[in-house]
């Protein structure tokens, strides 16, 4: 697809902002980025009358390793513990990175911004450090540790507060955690909405792609209420990343529920694109990570996983004085550069953004992405060069026969590694690692 762009004259500055970060969904799920199911008619119309960018990619395959950096615009050097540390050292590791360097909101409130987040996901919590900059934080996560659970686990004699199982059931009876739904959070956000004075900052995350894909019955379009979770149900042990497979049976049933959950957040952006129109406001809408259904051996989105169903991710702007449709990769690090661009002239030349390739690791740098508009290299223990032009599903190693593209994707990870001895011989506090510098 041929690249175009219009650039239009930018509205006044100090212009409203609204953020939508979607977990866990699909770039291929995406109208705009060719999925035929019609799922996301409201998010097409977005990326057609302003910004789409066609190659963006996440920083890396999950919450913890993808929004710190994206809020940062800085990529975090790789932690010394794998990626199955604790979820308590975890938070404090992400507490840190958005300690040391200036977040979106913080930056936006010393432009005279007033600001004001929902969000229901642990990683992207008061706990993880998100609330900094932030005039109003709705933290709906639960992870200060238990609260109602914990107050009600006490009165029980003989039961395990810290049982999975139960921590499971609770949040399902109570909406709260990765059961939270868009609609039980809306009334936060028209709260919200009404009490910020302009210009305003927005950001509101969705957990409804997140498994498990449990949705409301306006949106249940393929699914049954019984197949929902019955799917949920027989399908947790290979999402949670504890087997190796699932029946093919289960795998459709489950793809049903997911695609409702697509369904479910385009009814979120409908709903907001109508109630926000009077404040005129920019929309940025975008996911953290994908989401795998077996393709190459994998389910759910884990810290291994860095092929094109985990990381590309879409990324749409609207209302921001540009229509354009844009084929360079760009990384979501790129988030708070553009939406200070946007707040402050009303205006983008999305291109600032893009690169010629860009990264995505794990949060311990043992498995690495180069993503360019082509090609693409992963790196996981052995070596792989994909063409995605002629191999969207990365099948087939064309190391051999692209030796030079192989060489440029070395180069780009010897100087990034470079990069990180640098930094390690830094103090915290002048340790910076840009996502278009110097790699």
């Amino acid at each position: 697809m041929d690249e175009t762009l219009s650039l239009q004259a930018g509205s006044p500055a100090s212009k409203n902002v609204v953020l939508v970060s979607i977990d866990s969904l699909r770039a291929d799920h995406c109208g705009y980025l060719g999925s035929e199911y019609d799922l996301t008619p409201t998010l097409d119309a977005l990326a057609t009358e302003g910004i789409a960018f066609e190659n963006a990619v996440a920083p890396g395959p999950q919450t913890f390793s993808s929004m710190p950096d994206a809020f940062t615009g800085q990529y975090r050097p790789p932690e010394e513990a794998d990626d199955d540390s604790g979820w308590q050292r975890r938070l404090g590791l992400i507490d840190s990175h958005l300690d040391r360097h200036p977040t979106l909101p913080e930056r936006l409130q010393e432009l005279g911004y007033e600001t004001a987040a929902i969000t229901p996901n642990p990683w992207t919590s008061e706990a993880a450090g998100f609330d900094r900059g932030f005039d109003h934080f709705r933290d709906l996560s639960g992870a200060d540790g238990g609260g109602r659970l914990d107050r009600v686990v006490e009165a029980l004699p003989g039961i395990d507060g810290d049982d999975r199982r139960l921590k499971l059931l609770w949040n399902l009876l109570t909406g709260s955690s990765f059961f939270n739904r868009w609609e039980s959070i809306y009334k936060h956000f028209q709260l919200l909405r009404a009490r910020l004075s302009e210009p305003y900052f927005i950001w509101v995350f969705l957990l409804d792609t997140h498994y498990p894909f449990i949705t409301g019955r306006t949106h249940r379009d393929e699914q049954s209420l019984r197949g929902m979770y019955l799917s949920s149900y027989r399908s947790e042990a290979a999402m949670r990343g504890n087997a190796e497979t699932m029946s093919p049976a289960v795998r459709e049933s489950l793809q049903r529920s997911y695609r409702d959950t697509v369904r479910a957040v385009d009814g979120f952006l409908a709903k907001l694109w109508r109630d926000v129109a009077a404040d005129d406001p920019a929309v940025i809408v975008h996911s953290d990570h994908g989401e795998s259904f077996g393709e190459h051996g994998n389910y759910g989105h884990h810290h291994r996983q860095l092929y094109e169903e985990n990381i590309h991710v879409p990324y749409v702007v609207a209302n921001a004085g540009c229509q354009a449709r844009i084929e360079a990769p760009t990384t979501l690090a790129s988030l708070p550069e553009l939406t200070l661009d946007v707040a402050t002239s009303g205006a983008v030349d999305p291109r600032r953004v893009t690169a010629p390739r860009v990264l995505s690791t794990n949060v311990s740098g043992t498995v690495r992405a180069v993503r360019q508009r082509r090609y693409k290299f992963v790196q996981d223990g052995s070596e792989r060069l994909f063409d995605l032009e002629r191999d969207p599903n990365e099948q087939i190693d064309v190391s051999t026969a692209a030796p030079e593209k192989l060489r440029t994707c070395h180069e780009y990870l010897d100087r990034y590694d470079g990069h990180i001895r640098e930094l390690s011989q830094l103090s915290d506090a002048a340790a910076t690692l840009e996502p278009e510098v110097p790699l």
